[in-house]
Order: structure tokens, then sequence, then C-alpha cells
């Protein structure tokens, strides 16, 4: 009560001294008040009677005061700087040797229990701290129509879609804070299978909301004997599924966030029907999505004229067909394979060609090598002339 006295007294003598200056700034401005006096004068800043910044004109001397603005404030000539204002740095600031008063309300708007909401009740707060007196106009979406109430707090019931968007707080012509709000719900979709498979059945939200998840969990009336996991939300573990037996439903065994898709394996002809997904939220709001499942039986193939199905293809087929770079195995076979034949063909060739070059040249050096007769050796005759 003294606080709000000493506030309402210095309000008081801020308007009738007719030197108070009011200031409506948004939280993390930064904000600057002059004091209106020599640079080289002595300066007490004080924030509703407790001191701020100190300083001797002749001295320089600088002494910080026990406000907790203290710690981020500075002075630069008769300037007073706060930086990124806090609501707690609203109120009075006063510079004693001029008797110059600023008046600033720092104001926050938010939305409880938070912005993303769903289908409930919500609060938007424009808070203008140091006087929860003045009016505000609201502006509603999406045509920033005018709001009837004018108060700093609006109570929204039910929230929907047509409340959904962007809200303004006006302030003043030079001051407008927005905030926006955003409904969310489950969401789920019809799926197709086929008997045998394992199919997945969706339940999410599109993101995280400002309310507690309690719990929650899968149902499907025509399947009694069906064992599905419940939602569990514990301060050790967080929000899991609780469930021990895993003989026809499958799920996530780590925390959940906004997704709460099961898997049902082996689905047969008689598991086709109506599921329902439901989460429970802290307020007493609980969501439900529900969606369709259709089995079909599976076609086998078979082949023309036969009842018989077609026989698998031997593995190295198999491995055969696969594509690499774009071209199925054994063609990359071939043309390896080819390109081998092709050099070891050009191999041959050469050797081939290189052995004929030998043989040539031997045959020519031979043939250089061989004496040329004389005409004494052609016939060499020793007989008597009587001889025959």
């Amino acid at each position: 009560m003294a606080i709000f006295k000493i506030l309402f007294f210095l309000l008081a003598l801020c308007i009738w001294c007719g030197k108070c200056d009011v200031f409506y700034k948004r939280v993390g401005d930064d904000f600057s008040m002059k004091c209106g006096v020599n640079s080289n004068s002595d300066m007490d800043w004080t924030l509703n009677g407790e001191l701020i910044l100190r300083i001797k004109g002749k001295s320089g001397t600088r002494q910080k005061g026990p406000s907790h603005t203290a710690s981020k404030a500075s002075l630069n000539g008769d300037t007073l700087r706060v930086p990124k204002l806090e609501t707690r740095d609203s109120g009075n600031y006063f510079c004693k040797q001029s008797g110059k008063q600023h008046k600033v309300h720092v104001v926050s708007v938010f939305v409880k229990p938070g912005p993303v909401l769903l289908k409930s009740e919500a609060e938007l707060h424009c808070d203008i701290a140091g006087d929860s007196n003045i009016k505000v106009q609201w502006l509603r979406p999406p045509n920033n129509e005018e709001y009837k109430e004018k108060n700093q707090v609006i109570q929204l019931k039910s929230v929907t879609s047509e409340e959904e968007g962007l809200w303004t707080c006006k302030v003043n012509d030079d001051l407008k804070l927005t905030v926006t709000l955003t409904v969310v719900d489950l969401q789920s979709t019809a799926v197709n299978a086929s008997t045998g498979d394992d199919i997945e059945l969706p339940c999410s939200l599109p993101q995280r909301v400002s309310q507690r998840v309690l719990g929650g969990g899968w149902k499907a009336d025509h399947l009694k004997e069906v064992s599905f996991p419940t939602l569990m939300n514990t301060a050790d573990a967080g929000l899991h599924w609780d469930s021990k037996d895993l003989s026809r439903v499958n799920f996530t065994t780590g925390q959940l966030s906004t997704n709460f898709d099961v898997t049902l394996k082996n689905v047969q002809k008689s598991d086709e029907g109506l599921f329902v997904c439901t989460v429970e939220f802290e307020g007493g709001v609980i969501l439900r999505a529900e969606m369709t499942l259709t089995v079909v039986e599976k076609k086998l193939s078979v082949a023309k004229g036969s009842t018989e199905r077609k026989e698998k293809p031997p593995p190295i087929m198999e491995s055969l067909s696969k594509k690499v770079y774009g071209l199925k195995l054994w063609i990359w076979i071939a043309v390896g394979a080819s390109s081998l034949i092709l050099i070891a063909l050009i191999v041959v060739i050469g050797v081939v060609q290189r052995r004929n070059k030998r043989m040539k040249k031997r045959v020519r050096k031979m043939r250089s090598m061989r004496q040329p007769l004389t005409e004494n050796n052609y016939c060499q005759c020793n007989s008597t002339e009587k001889e025959v």
C-alpha cells in the first residue's frame, strides 16, 4: 500500500507541476529521457523514489543506486538510457536537479494459456504496467474490426476458427501490439489396405499446443479382442504409450509430442471399420479424430490359363535385372566382356604385326650377308685331255 501511495503522490505532483511526460513502451524497447540540465552539473536519477544513478558534475564520479534498473541503465550527458524494457521498469523516472519527471508504462501482450490453443477458453492480455484501468481498443481478425470490450483483458469462450488470426491491442495511435491466436484440432485420414499388410492408423496435431496432454488412446468397437495402448503423462517418462500387448498393435516406445499414430499388424477383412483416436488435455478439453479403415483382398499373380502362382525367378536373375546407373546389370556385364575381348584382339594383332616385322628384318639381314660367286668357282675341271 505504501508503494501505491508514493506512486499516486508522485503522479499527482507530476501533473500539478506540469513537468511530467507520459510514455507507453512495449516490452523489449529502449527508452531515453533527458534531465534538462547542463551535462557538467550534478544529476540524481531515481525510479519510484529509488536511486538509479548519481553523478558529480565537477569530478565525474558516478554512483549506482539499489534500483533494479541501475544494472543496465547508462548516462550520456543529461540523457538517461534504459535498454530492453521490462514490466518492472515501469514507473516515475525523476531527475532531482531539474525536477523533471517521466511517467513510463511498459506494455505487454500475450494469451493465456498460450497462443496455440484447442477449441477452449482463452484470455487475451494487453497489460499496461502501472495502470490497469487504462482502456485499450482491441482489433479482431480477419479485418481488424473493433472488438466491443475495451478492457486490458478480454475473455474468449470456446475459441474457434472465427477467432483465429492476428489480434491487435491499440494503446494509442503510436503504440499497437499484436498477438497471433492459432486454433488446432486432431487430424486423421481414411486408410486403404490389403489383407496381410501392416497399416498405420494416423492421428496427430499440426503443432504443439499450450495445454498439457493428460491421457487418451485408440478405440475400435468392432475389435473387442484387440488391445490398443493408452496415453500416459508422468513426471519421469513424460508423454508416452502404455501397453504390454504387442500381438496386434505396434507403437512408438519413446516420448511423444504431437504424433499419436499406431500400427495395426496383419490386417484382415474383419478389421475394417471405424477407429477413434482420443486425446485429453488439462482443463477438461477432449479432442476426437475418427478414421475409416477399408481392407481389400490381396490379388495373386497367376500365369495365363493356370491357377498356380508364378514361380519366383532365381536370385541370380533378380540380381542381373537390377538397374545400375539407369541400365540393367546384365547390360553392364555384356559391355565389360565385349570390351575385354576387343582389347585382347588388339593385343594379338599388335603382337603378330610386330613378329612379322622382325621376320622380314631377319630375312633382309641374311640376304645382305651372302657372298657373291666368282667365275673360277662356277666350274673346276682337273681331268686330262684324254679323259672324257
